[in-house]
């Protein structure tokens, strides 16, 4: 395509397919001697060019975007990075980490560096050095469920949360996905390590216990009653607050989530088991 359509028609079509400014797509078709696909080039090295000279720059804000297929069967979490918090509440930035959620579930995108040219193209309009931090994909290996969550307040915080179950029948219930729902919420808000204390690694389990003993020792308690009580620390203050199923409901503190687990796995007529979740902020690991 060269003079055969009109100079404005050209530097818009170049506008629409680059996202490059009206005064950089005009120079680029004067200087490609106004050949569409010679100034389409030649935007295109810039925008590479550009990026490339942005990429040393920090990106410490951005949002964390969670997609789940329609069948329900896989989903994906992405930690999109920028320089500014105001470009990440543009439109653009939040359907750019959308996108690559999605493309995370569908198993387009399998690591952060597979996103670079969604990312590259993305700088080159916004202006920003961005950078996906980290990803990760869910897929159901049997019966199950997924359940997806993103804080509305900036979506800084997400997660997302797999349920195994007992049968088909169970993981299409309505009591599962209520489940789903409320456990993406309580790892948001409570930030559970692991899923259960089988879970926890046991030198993790030494060093709790080693610092609590050291303290109940200090406190003035006889050694030997300082079993029972590091045992009693190790319940509540460490289980109790790390692991998923042993925490309480963020809704009344009250109710343990295992017995939220216990009532779904009753109304859908066959065992619910949370089988894993990933957490997800801003700036996290």
């Amino acid at each position: 395509m060269t003079m055969t359509a009109s100079l404005n028609e050209m530097i818009l079509k170049l506008r629409e397919k680059t996202g490059a400014g009206m005064t950089a797509c005009k120079s680029a078709l004067v200087e490609a001697g106004n050949d569409y696909e010679k100034a389409l080039e030649l935007l295109r090295k810039k925008g590479l060019a550009d990026a490339a000279k942005k990429s040393a720059r920090t990106t410490k804000e951005g949002l964390v975007a969670a997609f789940v297929s329609p069948d329900g069967k896989t989903a994906g979490i992405v930690e999109l990075n920028c320089e500014t918090d105001f470009v990440a509440k543009t439109e653009e930035f939040q359907a750019l980490a959308a996108g690559i959620a999605k493309a995370v579930a569908q198993g387009g995108v399998k690591s952060p560096e597979d996103a670079a040219p969604l990312v590259t193209s993305a700088i080159a309009k916004l202006g920003e050095n961005m950078a996906v931090k980290r990803i990760d994909r869910y897929e159901l290996s049997g019966p199950g469920a997924i359940a997806a969550y993103v804080h509305t307040a900036g979506g800084k915080k997400g997660a997302l949360v797999e349920l195994a179950c007992g049968s088909d029948a169970a993981a299409k219930h309505e009591a599962v996905a209520g489940l789903g729902k409320e456990l993406a919420l309580q790892v948001v808000a409570m930030s559970p390590r692991w899923v259960s204390r089988a879970d926890v690694p046991p030198a993790e389990v030494s060093k709790e216990k080693e610092i609590y003993t050291t303290l109940v020792l200090k406190e003035g308690k006889p050694e030997a009653a300082a079993a029972k009580i590091v045992e009693g620390k190790l319940n509540k203050l460490f289980y109790g607050a790390f692991c998923l199923t042993e925490q309480m409901s963020m809704r009344d503190n009250k109710t343990p989530i295992s017995q939220l687990v216990e009532q779904a796995s009753k109304a859908a007529g066959a065992k619910v088991e949370v089988k894993r979740f990933a957490r997800y902020q801003l700036g996290g690991e």
